[in-house]
């Protein structure tokens, strides 16, 4: 029986933990660039039909992170060239993003543009009014600012929705422009109309004093026209003569003329009366 001296041993255990090692580090290089493979190809699909899930690849990179310093051993050549490919993953998904992000802060200030612009036409026309139909004008160009700054392009015209490309979506800081603005029109347009609603009240209030008085003044004018009439009546009835009876009966008719027209325009001037009255109480 040949007997293996201590340094023989010790050379036949390095050769068989060598092996181990070895295989150790073939099977830690596998699980790794398995990872990354699925890194590059578990978030989005080659054909674009949902949106790329960065913050799930961002997440799935950390774990690489971790597994790289939790999987050991790893041969020196394997580690560069598996870092390299984790590497070249995350600056394409970075670069990607990148230009996701350029194009939805394009999009956005495409969206942001058109609803500023509704919303100036809507600061200028509460500005510039002066009738009840120019401050609902004014109101209902808001109202459709304000669905305008909806996700999408529901109530633009054809042409802007047949020519966006884009979802039609804001982003905060655009949206939170938008909603300043809004807010600083819609503003003006309180201040402006309660200016003239209070200025037309007012007016229609001493309009209202001077219909009153031209009622009273007619109802004087009324009774002193009675007044004759019932002095003509006497005459007529005391006449000597039948031509200053019929001088008589004419000025009555006359003066029975005017007494109608005077009744008449009192009652034109109670009816607007009573419609500034109603406008004045809304």
């Amino acid at each position: 029986m040949i007997e293996l001296t201590t340094l023989e041993l010790l050379a036949m255990q390095a050769q068989v933990d060598g092996g181990d090692w070895a295989q150790q580090c073939r099977s830690n290089a596998q699980s790794v660039e398995a990872e990354i493979e699925r890194l590059e190809n578990a978030h989005g699909d080659s054909l674009g039909l949902r949106d790329f899930d960065y913050d799930g690849f961002w997440a799935h990179a950390r774990q690489i992170i971790e597994l790289f310093k939790s999987l050991k051993p790893i041969a020196g050549p394997d580690r560069e060239r598996l870092w390299a490919k984790y590497s070249s993953a995350c600056a394409e998904a970075k670069r990607a993003q990148q230009r996701e992000r350029e194009s939805r802060q394009a999009d956005s200030r495409q969206k942001r543009d058109l609803v500023m612009s509704k919303i100036k036409e809507a600061y200028f026309q509460a500005k510039g009014a002066h009738s009840a139909a120019e401050f609902a004008q004014a109101d209902a160009l808001l109202r459709e600012a304000l669905d305008w700054m909806k996700n999408g392009w529901e109530g633009f015209d054809i042409v802007t929705r047949l020519l966006s490309l884009s979802s039609g979506r804001m982003l905060r800081e655009d949206r939170e422009e938008c909603w300043a603005a809004w807010k600083e029109a819609k503003a003006l347009l309180q201040l402006r109309r309660d200016e003239f609603f209070s200025e037309l009240r007012a007016h229609l209030g001493a309009r209202v004093e001077r219909w009153r008085d031209f009622v009273a003044n007619n109802e004087g004018l009324i009774e002193i026209i009675e007044a004759e009439i019932d002095r003509c009546q006497e005459l007529e009835q005391n006449a000597r003569t039948e031509e200053f009876a019929d001088r008589m009966r004419e000025r009555i008719e006359e003066k029975t003329r005017k007494i109608a027209d005077l009744q008449a325009r009192n009652e034109e001037i109670e009816n607007r009366i009573a419609s500034a009255k109603r406008w004045l109480h809304r």
